[in-house]
């Protein structure tokens, strides 16, 4: 698939701007830019006024004064630029300068000693983003003006001291009924609507006929024939008797269901970004707590046997040299964790399934997991638990097999972080047991059972979330990450997973995935995936090619 080539101008005196831009693109993978250049005023202006970039770039100081370049973001601005303008200065604004630059249309600034790639590249994404939106709501408000100059919107007359209404014929085809599926009186009508609609519109109604507005005008949901519920905005006005009673009113009604829609998914996209903004702030919380004991391990260490490597013996040297390992690695699993997740909530998150045998899987894993436990200090904080294994099957067979299509990676992460949740959260000579239960010919059931501190009840829906950590963890070490991965891994799996836990007694994590038991039953989930589906799980499909000898 080609990249968008995102056209950005600079409007700068320096040729050294130039280039540090330059760089710093070069090094965006997100976008492919053509990256521009021009040095003056009249130059930016005729390109600023012809719309011939995507984003424009200004040096706030443009010849021939220090305001040249605010000026020209006004003109821009002024001769009809709609595009993303950013502003360029030397150092950092005072709040009156920002407020200037706001007020005349930046879409925001850049101090240039502080400017770096990502910082650009966030910017650059976001303001696409904004753009794209903002085109869609034009679009949108110009098909709105373009049905009503061509009298495309429905329009209703009531009759009010008859109860006789009438409904254009166009209106009723916009609900999806013929001309004569729609009793012709006004409480019919109203059953249409909405039901947590009514009473709003019943309140606006009633002050408009008793004299209290000049124009009834309200927005709410009518039911179409389909089952779906529509968006409509209804106008009308009342026409009133010698005694100033309302006898008749008549209005159209416009459906305004798209607009509606790009009006939720601007609020939801403004509410992604206030989430991301949250979780940068957590993630620097969570790296400068959680860092701290492992980055003091590795100078304690470092410090030990740089003064005495000659008087430690062999055996201290080595113990420090692990303790040194074991902190490096346990870093690196929290910076990998972060990356993962980013993947995830960006969509980017792969699901390669391969033909796998859940059941030896499972059992190599927690082998391996066992050896590694013994030797890392940091994380498993030199606790010793017995890990059992149990396999439920429909069959007594003495070597018992569970072959079905699952991604090797994103199971890993599955066992990894629930086994180490129960490894840290547990006593001292805890028991922790896997279970995997096969019988249910339609999926695989896997359990990670604790007599661990057990999770509070009013916490237990929370801690899926990116960086919850419980009220009762006290010192013990986490990112708040590992069951935030392990919900996107079961989810890409088209799997589920839940939780049951008592505070003081242990905790239960129940994961149930669905058991593809060959390339024709994955090929059928495939199928029933919407495109909708596939997108909100960011699933990047990859074929299996059939393994004849895997069965």
């Amino acid at each position: 698939m080609s990249q968008y080539i995102v056209n950005i101008l600079l409007i700068d005196r320096e040729l050294h701007d130039y280039q540090v831009f330059k760089d710093f693109l070069d090094k965006i993978c997100t976008f492919q830019f053509n990256l521009n250049w021009v040095k003056t005023y009249a130059e930016g202006l005729e390109n600023t006024i012809n719309n011939q970039a995507d984003i424009y770039l200004i040096d706030r100081e443009l010849e021939p004064d220090s305001y040249a370049g605010l000026q020209l973001l006004k003109e821009a601005r002024k001769k009809g630029c709609n595009q993303p303008i950013f502003i360029l200065t030397e150092s950092e604004l005072k709040s009156r300068e920002i407020e200037e630059i706001t007020a005349a249309g930046a879409t925001d600034y850049f101090d240039k000693s502080e400017l770096n790639v990502t910082l650009l590249e966030h910017a650059i994404r976001y303001a696409l983003k904004e753009q794209q939106i903002n085109q869609a709501l034009r679009l949108s408000e110009q098909r709105y003006a373009l049905a009503l100059s061509a009298g495309e919107v429905g329009v209703w007359d009531w009759d009010i001291k008859n109860n006789q209404l009438y409904v254009a014929t166009n209106l009723k085809a916009m609900l999806g009924y013929t001309n004569n599926e729609i009793n012709p009186n006004w409480e019919e009508w109203q059953k249409l609507i909405h039901p947590d609609d009514q009473e709003r519109v019943k309140v606006v109604l009633a002050n408009h006929l008793a004299g209290l507005t000049s124009q009834y005008e309200v927005e709410y949901r009518r039911l179409h024939k389909d089952g779906t519920w529509r968006w409509f905005l209804s106008r009308g006005d009342t026409l009133r008797d010698s005694n100033g009673q309302p006898c008749r009113m008549a209005g159209s009604e416009t459906d305004i269901t798209e607009r509606k829609q790009l009006e939720a998914y601007l609020r939801q996209s403004l509410e992604n970004e206030k989430e991301i903004n949250y979780l940068k702030s957590r993630f620097l919380t969570m790296v400068s707590h959680e860092f701290r004991t492992p980055l003091a391990t590795i100078l304690s260490s470092a410090d030990l046997l740089e003064f005495y490597i000659e008087q430690l013996q062999k055996e201290n040297a080595l113990n420090h040299v692990e303790r040194l390992q074991s902190a490096a690695e346990y870093m690196t699993q929290m910076l990998n964790d972060v990356l993962l997740m980013e993947d995830a909530k960006t969509g980017n998150l792969n699901f390669n399934p391969v033909w796998l045998d859940l059941c030896e899987f499972s059992k190599e894993f927690v082998k391996n997991l066992k050896f590694y436990i013994n030797r890392t200090k940091v994380i498993a904080q030199n606790k010793k638990h017995q890990i059992d294994v149990l396999i439920n099957l429909n069959n007594n067979l003495e070597k018992p097999h569970i072959y079905g299509l699952f991604d090797k990676d994103l199971m890993k992460q599955i066992l990894n972080h629930l086994l180490w949740n129960a490894i840290k959260y547990s006593p001292q000579g805890g028991v922790i047991l896997l279970e995997i239960d096969a019988t249910d010919d339609e999926e695989i059931i896997l359990q990670v059972k604790d007599r661990g501190i057990g999770i509070p009840t009013a916490e237990q829906t929370q801690i899926f979330e990116m960086f919850y950590r419980g009220n009762n963890i006290e010192n013990i070490p986490g990112s708040g990450l590992g069951l935030s991965i392990v919900k996107s891994c079961v989810y890409l799996h088209g799997g589920d997973m839940s939780v049951q836990s008592t505070v003081g007694v242990g905790s239960t994590f129940t994961v149930k995935l669905p058991w593809h038991k060959s390339q024709d039953s994955y090929q059928e989930y495939l199928c029933s995936l919407t495109d909708v589906e596939i997108m909100n799980t960011g699933l990047h499909i990859t074929k299996v090619e059939h393994q004849s000898d895997s069965w």
